[in-house]
């Protein structure tokens, strides 16, 4: 009995001094930054949703430096806001940094057989890239134009009932709705609209909610208890309650649906013809005998097999729901809130539309000619940039970044909302929303590093145009029809909120008939 006493106080001594050794690496290093408490670092700090993460990291930058380190239990983590540094990391050494810092909870990238374009690594993220990638091209975009414009007149027509008597409406719920019927249209072979009647809304919205911190946590306290924790939640998602479980059965269902029509279809002759959806696209790229455990290693140079297997069908098609739902809403959110508080650059705006799209629908080359709400857009995802904490790589191999050993396993974070607020890049008025900083071109500034509500690098959002698009329609239905006002109850200034990503907690406002309208 004392033998197995003393070997669990020396195994729990071992254990503990582990944890407190990772505690101490940055100061080891000479390395400044939080040190949070013992065992856990700095990871209670980013599990605030009313002191948003990245606002958090804005803080200790102003406290730390442009080059800080922190650890979230035994992850180790460098937080750069040097422009120069960010397209080190993921421009010029992108070999070096290819992967993502996943916390352990969501699996293993090299061995998830529903891995999807946003986790995978290595040669298979550079497969599941390339076959993603003429989904978002251009020519795909012409054909899923009139699919966006329908939702966005469909959700104009609730917007109308809705404020009928000058009521005020609360524009999130408005724009989640239309991501969410967006993309289930052109992604999960929804039929029609489903706006205000989406099952599958809650599950979506609970995603980017409030976090189950201690199931989190424990991906970064006890990473290797996270294969169990996660089988734990698929296998009983009543038990570990997580939203995700259920999309992805969705989605699955919708995929093998599909299947079913396919093969049916096949036995009476009839042929695939062109894809109607993100489904069909990466069906065409099925295969069931690919190889998913030689993932790891990247080369630029390497030949790619375009094939899915049918789990990576249904990963794709879940990244997309998910990335395509939260994003765009929050971007809409934003630009409404700023234009209804900057009236001087809707009007300019509202004239802009009124000039370029005159008739009742809105072509795909008219609009690449608003280049003002380019501009505007911009700006705002410049002032208020999302998935801010997407823009994280982690080191794959030992290198060198600004001076410093970099080891494999560390973890790079881009502090976003520092950089996007630097005066000694946008000038003294960085804190201003300005659209006209942005008429004399952006290359200078992108190229830089500067700009990163996207990404920079090869692993850019690949569904940036879609959002552009999305958001460009949208807008201009709205800005045709109404003027957006604040009301009373509009938070001036709006309150942020979030962990995963960062809302506004409201976005009230009143939505003026045009007279001229």
């Amino acid at each position: 009995m004392i033998t197995i006493s003393l070997a669990l106080f020396t195994l729990s001594v071992g254990v503990f001094s582990y944890y407190l050794w990772t505690w101490t690496y940055w100061k080891r290093r000479g390395i400044s930054g939080p040190m949070g408490y013992p065992v856990f670092g700095s990871t209670l700090d980013l599990f605030d949703s009313e002191n948003p993460p990245p606002a958090q990291l804005e803080k200790w930058t102003k406290q730390y430096g442009k080059v800080y380190g922190m650890t979230q239990g035994l992850s180790k983590t460098l937080v750069i806001s040097n422009p120069a540094l960010v397209q080190e990391v993921m421009v010029n050494q992108y070999d070096n940094f290819y992967g993502r810092n996943l916390n352990p909870i969501q699996g293993n990238p090299n061995q998830e057989k529903r891995v999807h374009l946003f986790a995978a690594q290595g040669h298979r993220w550079k497969r599941l890239r390339t076959i993603s990638s003429p989904t978002f091209s251009n020519n795909s975009l012409r054909k899923l134009k009139t699919t966006v414009e329908d939702s966005c007149v469909e959700l104009l027509r609730h917007m109308e009932e809705q404020t009928s008597g000058g009521k005020p409406i609360e524009l999130l719920n408005f724009y989640q709705e239309f991501t969410l019927d967006v993309i289930g249209r052109i992604a999960l072979g929804q039929t029609d609209s489903q706006m205000f009647k989406n099952p599958m809304l809650p599950y979506v919205r609970a995603v980017f909610g409030e976090p189950r911190k201690a199931l989190f946590m424990s991906g970064f306290l006890v990473p290797w208890l996270s294969p169990i924790l996660r089988k734990i939640m698929f296998s009983f998602p009543s038990i570990l309650k997580n939203p995700a479980v259920h999309i992805i059965r969705q989605t699955a269902e919708a995929v093998e649906k599909r299947i079913a029509q396919r093969m049916a279809d096949e036995k009476v002759g009839i042929e695939p013809g062109e894809p109607q959806d993100f489904i069909d696209l990466f069906l065409d790229a099925k295969s069931d005998d690919v190889d998913i455990q030689s993932n790891e290693e990247f080369s630029k140079t390497e030949k790619v097999t375009k094939q899915l297997t049918t789990d990576e069908v249904v990963g794709q098609c879940f990244v997309f729901l998910v990335g395509g739902f939260d994003t765009t809403a929050l971007s809409l959110s934003f630009s409404s809130y700023l234009l209804a508080t900057h009236p001087d650059v809707q009007k300019r705006l509202q004239e802009e539309v009124d000039r370029e799209c005159q008739d009742p629908e809105i072509t795909f080359d008219q609009l690449s000619k608003l280049k003002y709400m380019e501009c505007v857009i911009k700006e705002t995802l410049r002032l208020y940039p999302l998935a801010a904490l997407a823009n994280a790589r982690r080191c794959m191999r030992a290198t060198t970044l600004g001076g410093l050993e970099i080891e494999k396993g560390v973890d790079i974070v881009c502090d976003t909302w520092t950089i996007h607020k630097d005066p000694k890049i946008w000038g003294t008025d960085a804190e201003d929303f300005k659209p006209e900083r942005w008429e004399s071109g952006d290359d200078h500034i992108l190229s830089k590093g500067s700009f990163i509500s996207f990404g920079i690098g090869p692993r850019q959002c690949i569904g940036m145009r879609l959002a552009y698009m999305e958001e460009k329609l949208l807008l201009c239905h709205i800005l045709r029809k109404y003027t957006l006002k604040t009301c009373k109850e509009t938070q001036i200034p709006m309150k942020l909120v979030g962990v995963r990503t960062t809302q506004p907690e409201t976005v009230w406002m009143s939505l003026e008939p045009r007279e001229d309208n």
